[in-house]
């Protein structure tokens, strides 16, 4: 008899285990393909904008969530053709580039309104674009000084330069594509 009821009491577990463990709808936000990782960095008010509006001039299955990843992979691009151009010397970085507004200069891009106070943020990237920061920042900030904020918005600007030239919206590319094209640009 206790065989019986043991058995039957597992059975009952095993069907309250079983009901426990079916797969029921999450609450939240949606899991992405992409894990992404939290960066801290400290924005302006139109560079919060910007984002938002870059998602206008990109591939309609690029997402906002995706444009963070898109400033770091056209910096890095700009950072590799930098070293490149110097790779004879003994350095990474030219010798006329000795402040991040030079690095703007160089770039022809407009120089950020630093009275205007920045806000600290979170932005969700991919780890390998982390990863991307990381370096670039580790290298502009041994160079000049520079923080990930600083870094990053000069990243921002590198993004919307490229596609102010070259609007992708048209393109039916998938975000790597959309990166590789980014990152071979000049």
């Amino acid at each position: 008899m206790s065989k019986k009821k043991g058995s039957a009491q597992s059975k009952y577990n095993s069907s309250t285990m079983a009901a426990l463990l079916e797969d029921k709808p999450k609450r939240g936000r949606p899991r992405s393909t992409v894990p992404r990782q939290n960066v801290y960095v400290a924005l302006r008010p139109e560079e919060k904008l910007l984002i938002k509006n870059l998602v206008a001039f990109l591939p309609p299955q690029v997402k906002k969530a995706d444009v963070a990843d898109l400033a770091i992979s056209a910096l890095t691009g700009r950072m590799e053709a930098l070293r490149q151009a110097v790779a004879g010397r003994s350095r990474d970085i030219p010798e006329g580039v000795i402040d991040m507004e030079s690095l703007y200069l160089l770039w022809d891009l407009n120089l950020p309104d630093e009275s205007v106070p920045e806000k600290w943020t979170s932005l969700r990237v991919s780890p390998q674009q982390v990863i991307e920061l990381g370096r670039v920042h580790g290298a502009l900030n041994a160079a000049f000084g520079a923080s990930r904020s600083q870094t990053f918005n000069l990243a921002l600007a590198l993004l919307a330069q490229f596609l102010e030239k070259t609007p992708l919206a048209e393109q039916d590319l998938t975000l790597e594509e959309t990166r590789q094209i980014i990152i071979s640009s000049p």
